[in-house]
């Protein structure tokens, strides 16, 4: 399973040729990765003057930014009382203040470079069963008393004008919402290299040293010696990053895209929100602009088999919308999601000159974009942002794939069974 099994992939035209680094290179900024985060940390570090070369293993947008189920949410995917606890009331409430920043700098930037990528207001978060509607309830409550006012309760009945599907309840969020993330960082790609950040594809990093003065960073055909590293490969990152650094485990999760739906998207969505629900392992879909559904989750710990895939989100998108029963996915592709212990990004430093951001646990959309300006800003001097987030702290993982794989088995099977209940 490939991105080339993505709708994405096949609903653009062909994208400009990126050379491969070579040869000696000397530039303020070094950043590897060529997601969110990195073309975000390139762009906001070329408008404000620094040099900047930017290095993919493959090309921009490979990873998990440009096969995402393309749903914006505010905050972060660990609970607002458990930041509270680590950092307490007030700076957590600065963490979702920079939350929404992350949302309002997505949507600023798509009308100020004018990136064509589908982008639509609303997301539906859903109960499935009678225990998640208190906890609905207190969710939207905890948030409105942070003085966010872009929610609606929706009980089992008004929620059907949005959304025909059997819910208990749902909340609109309309601070939320979805696009098509592929197109978006892509956009961005472009914008970066009109400021001037020169971006190199087809280029894995092979290692680093740090000194005094410099990275320096090594491909196999050439280097970039700069002022700073930022690592932004995230669930790619590799060997770049010390094992005790990660503080993520990677996690499997898959999209499908059915056939254009024609009147039958309207009637199964009638609002064309995006929608994620309340269970562990969560589904969460939305419409694309051609009427197709865009159906996601099932984590897994290991890569699936694609039919054995196909089989069980075809009965999860069934058990959702009975109507498609007979539907099948035209395009079905996955990746690697980057999910720490707490749910709340990792932020840190290699030493003096090099940064790192990662573990978005999947709400990287607008939260990857803004570690990447945050990156940029503490590079250039302003570091309360990155700081702040830097504080939280991790638990680490388990070293080893064998057992990394076992242990997201068991927590996989946990997470089912209480689902089921």
């Amino acid at each position: 399973m490939t991105e080339h099994d993505s709708w994405y992939h096949s609903s653009i035209p062909p994208q400009k040729t990126r050379s491969t680094l070579q040869g000696e290179h000397r530039v303020d900024v070094c950043v590897v990765g060529g997601g969110f985060t990195g073309v975000s940390a390139a762009l906001e570090l070329a408008k404000a003057g620094r040099t900047v070369s930017l290095i993919e293993a493959e090309h921009v947008g490979w990873g998990c930014s440009g096969r995402n189920g393309g749903q914006i949410n505010p905050g972060l995917a660990a609970d607002q009382a458990a930041l509270e606890k680590q950092l307490g009331a007030e700076q957590a409430r600065e963490l979702w203040q920079l939350s929404l920043a992350g949302v309002e700098l997505l949507r600023k930037r798509v009308a100020e470079y004018a990136i064509e990528c589908e982008l639509k207001q609303g997301i539906l978060l859903v109960a499935n069963k009678p225990r998640h509607v208190p906890e609905l309830k207190a969710w939207q409550a905890s948030l409105e008393e942070l003085g966010y006012d872009q929610l609606a309760f929706h009980d089992r009945d008004s929620l059907q004008g949005l959304l025909n599907a059997d819910y208990q309840a749902g909340v609109m969020d309309m601070g939320g919402g979805d696009l098509h993330p592929l197109k978006y960082v892509l956009g961005l790609a472009l914008a970066a290299e009109e400021h001037g950040a020169t971006l190199f594809e087809h280029s894995p990093v092979l290692s680093y040293q740090q000194d005094s003065t410099g990275v320096t960073v090594h491909t196999d055909q050439g280097h970039v010696r700069a002022d700073h590293l930022l690592l932004a490969g995230n669930a790619y990152i590799g060997q770049l990053l010390p094992w005790h650094q990660r503080r993520f485990m990677p996690i499997g999760s898959y999209v499908g895209a059915t056939a254009p739906l024609g009147e039958l998207a309207d009637q199964l969505i009638p609002s064309r929100a995006a929608v994620c629900d309340m269970n562990t392992l969560i589904d969460y879909y939305r419409l694309s602009a051609d009427g197709r559904l865009l159906f996601g989750g099932r984590a897994s710990a290991r890569d699936a088999r694609p039919e054995a895939l196909r089989q069980t989100m075809r009965q999860r998108m069934t058990q959702v919308f009975p109507a498609l029963a007979q539907a099948d996915f035209e395009y079905l592709w996955g990746g690697q999601v980057a999910m720490t212990a707490s749910k709340a990004p990792h932020f840190g430093r290699l030493g003096d000159r090099v940064f790192f951001t990662q573990g978005y646990s999947g709400q990287g959309v607008a939260l990857a974009g803004l570690a990447g300006k945050l990156m940029a800003d503490a590079v250039m001097g302003q570091q309360q942002g990155f700081d702040l987030f830097a504080r939280l702290k991790h638990r680490p993982v388990p070293q080893g794939t064998a057992l990394q794989t076992a242990i997201r088995a068991l927590a996989l099977l946990w997470y089912g069974i209480r689902d089921a209940r």
